[in-house]
């Protein structure tokens, strides 16, 4: 009697410990599977990455990602914010039946005017944060919200975001600047006591002259007078132009073809976010925006 006991104690308390153990090891598999930092043994269902952790204004960032599960044809969405939220960078990337994925974007937008942290997004699927991941760079800084500009720099701004552009002058003194988006213009404020020159450093983010890919020339006005007795030396992240003067003048244009947006990025990548919706809906709807005849 004693020994049947004895079996069903046993019975009892393996029963219990199998009830114990079982929860516990289901908890360190999913563990294993979700958290963080874990190594090899994590399984992201979506990663993405760039090339390099920082780069300069006209540079390539190579963006790559890979899709857990993926079906061969579908894309992901890209998006890019600036450190100060707006979004400079909106796409639809294909998948590779493999998985991967691949974009690039160029540095050199106009768009991107803000130094410091750009994060972006990629989600894959229709719900919002159904495999969704993101990672950061780093650009220097192009716009500021405060004016912080040197006594060797012009003061400039667009919206509430401030530019300072390197400048030294021989023959008179520079009074003030203006940049107009509409004409893609930067105007100097002179006073011209003698014959003289005046060198600028613009930053391409904030005036740039581009034909195509190409650098072109900038148009130079002085005193509403078209001049073309002026020097430029060309750097990756800015246009180094020395412009001479006479006794006298008073304002000086600088004309390019792009320059920094009046309105920020959003307003830009409105329209292009409306056509991206437009055709993820059409695509898993089958919706028509033509009449069918």
């Amino acid at each position: 009697m004693s020994t049947h006991k004895e079996y069903a104690l046993i019975a009892i308390l393996a029963t219990v410990a199998v009830i114990g153990i079982l929860p516990a090891f289901a908890q360190s598999v999913d563990k294993m599977q979700s958290s963080p930092g874990t190594g090899s043994q994590q399984i992201l269902p979506i990663t993405v990455s760039t090339d390099k952790d920082v780069y300069d204004r006209q540079s390539i960032v190579i963006v790559t990602g890979h899709v857990q599960n993926a079906i061969g044809g579908q894309a992901v969405t890209m998006k890019v914010s600036d450190p100060t939220g707006n979004v400079v960078e909106v796409n639809q990337i294909t998948v590779s039946s493999s998985g991967d994925f691949q974009a690039k974007i160029n540095t050199s937008s106009p768009l991107w005017t803000v130094g410091g942290t750009y994060t972006i997004y990629v989600q894959e699927g229709a719900q919002q944060g159904l495999l969704s991941t993101t990672t950061q760079f780093t650009l220097p800084g192009g716009g500021q919200t405060t004016n912080n500009c040197t006594p060797q720099q012009l003061s400039t701004s667009v919206g509430t975001q401030f530019y300072c552009i390197d400048y030294s002058i021989n023959g008179g003194t520079v009074s003030g600047a203006t940049l107009d988006t509409a004409s893609k213009t930067l105007a100097v404020a002179i006073q011209a006591d003698n014959d003289g020159q005046i060198t600028l450093n613009i930053p391409r983010s904030v005036l740039d002259a581009k034909s195509g890919t190409t650098d072109s020339v900038f148009a130079v006005l002085i005193d509403g007078e078209q001049i073309t007795e002026f020097t430029e030396s060309p750097t990756t992240d800015t246009r180094n132009i020395v412009i001479p003067f006479q006794a006298g003048s008073e304002k000086i244009e600088i004309i390019g073809t792009q320059i920094v947006p009046e309105f920020g990025p959003i307003a830009a990548l409105v329209f292009a976010i409306a056509i991206i919706s437009i055709i993820a809906v059409s695509a898993k709807t089958g919706l028509r925006f033509m009449p069918k005849y």
